[in-house]
């Protein structure tokens, strides 16, 4: 081995760390663009929840974790129906209060029914409605509305978040 295998071995290893800082990049370039193509899709819904929260100066704002009611331990209902219609009974009870279910999907959307609004986020990936969630909770907390959210779900981590975003 010569000095010019040294050299060309050099380059080689060189040129390995420059192709794998080359693909760590563009992962999180991919990551980014995803994450910001997300919260483009959600910000109309966010401006939406924000009108809602603004509109209802009495009364609790209820967030609901839409899957986790139906999916995760602790149950509360079998189907989106059911959940839903368990959320019409409580704003009949609570005249004042507003119900807004939120679920992952990979179509998003939102619609409105008086006082119920039920919102699916779009997109793929884990824990959307979950981040979802909390950005409206921070949103919430800026604006002085914190005191008066609620949100129900049994996902002990998103619990966590929203106590620490609510204060």
């Amino acid at each position: 081995m010569n000095a010019q295998d040294v050299i060309l071995g050099s380059r080689v290893a060189h040129l390995r760390e420059l192709k794998a800082e080359v693909a760590k990049l563009k992962a999180e370039n991919d990551r980014l663009r995803s994450e910001n193509a997300e919260l483009l899709r959600h910000f109309d819904m966010a401006l939406a929840a924000a009108m809602d929260l603004d509109g209802r100066r009495t009364g609790t704002f209820i967030v609901v974790d839409g899957w986790n009611l139906i999916l995760g331990a602790g149950k509360e209902a079998r189907s989106p129906e059911e959940l839903e219609g368990r959320m019409r009974a409580h704003l009949e009870a609570n005249p004042d209060d507003f119900v807004w279910i939120v679920y992952d999907g990979e179509c998003e959307g939102s619609r409105n029914e008086g006082r119920l609004r039920v919102s699916w986020t779009g997109g793929k990936g884990p824990q959307r409605a979950d981040r979802f969630i909390c950005d409206f909770l921070r949103m919430a907390r800026l604006r002085g509305d914190a005191p008066r959210i609620v949100v129900k779900t049994h996902d002990k981590e998103l619990l966590r978040n929203a106590a620490r975003i609510l204060g």
